[in-house]
């Protein structure tokens, strides 16, 4: 099981602030959290952490990883 930990507007979208899910093999974090995040793709920045260090969305999870992440929101 991969323990995705989500924050911001995640948490409204996938109504949820954590999720486990299972992943065979190697799949990226993107993958991933398309699979569980509504309307993930509109979100292009993001805040990702796998297992507590920064990573990108093409970064590849197995199970036992933990991902967070956050949109990163900018205004003026």
């Amino acid at each position: 099981m991969v323990r995705i930990r989500l924050m911001g507007a995640f948490v409204h979208l996938a109504k949820a602030r954590e999720l486990h899910v299972k992943v065979d093999g190697k799949k990226t974090v993107d993958e991933i959290l398309r699979e569980v995040i509504p309307r993930y793709d509109e979100f292009h920045d993001k805040i990702i952490m796998i297992n507590g260090h920064p990573a990108r969305g093409d970064a590849e999870v197995t199970d036992g990883d933990e991902i967070k992440v956050m949109p990163v929101l900018s205004g003026g």
